[in-house]
């Protein structure tokens, strides 16, 4: 099999979904893989012009890619839906995930999304081509 054929018959990225489990509530949530159109997007939207002087810098506001990383690859639930906005008392579905979801269970869910997009494949196949 040629490398063209394993990129002809991969699964779209859409495709690749993952249940990841959240101990508090007894329940999984569905993810899904994002591109790195997807990613770049997200960081675009986290990032401000800062001031620093005489000077505008750009800052990424992490915390806030943490959470849009989240809605962007969160299937089910949806955090836009009303009746969690309402619930939650959030403003927009990255205030839901705040609000929803403690400290560890961000992290948790991200590094889930990072891993299912493909983030920790790298440092599998560095290890095995050591040994």
């Amino acid at each position: 099999m040629s490398i063209l054929d394993s990129f002809l018959g991969a699964k779209p990225a859409v495709e690749i979904t993952e249940e990841v489990f959240i101990k508090r509530l007894g329940d999984s949530i569905t993810i899904k893989a994002l591109t790195g159109e997807d990613i770049d997007q997200i960081r675009d939207q986290a990032t401000y012009p800062v001031k620093n002087g005489k000077k505008t810098e750009l800052k990424v506001n992490e915390e806030e890619v943490s959470r849009l990383l989240i809605v962007k690859a969160t299937v089910e639930p949806n955090f836009a839906d009303k009746q969690l906005l309402e619930y939650y008392k959030a403003s927009d579905a990255g205030d839901c995930v705040q609000k929803a979801l403690l400290a560890g269970e961000i992290a948790h869910i991200q590094t889930a999304v990072l891993s299912l997009s493909g983030f920790n494949d790298e440092d599998d196949e560095i290890d095995e081509v050591k040994n």
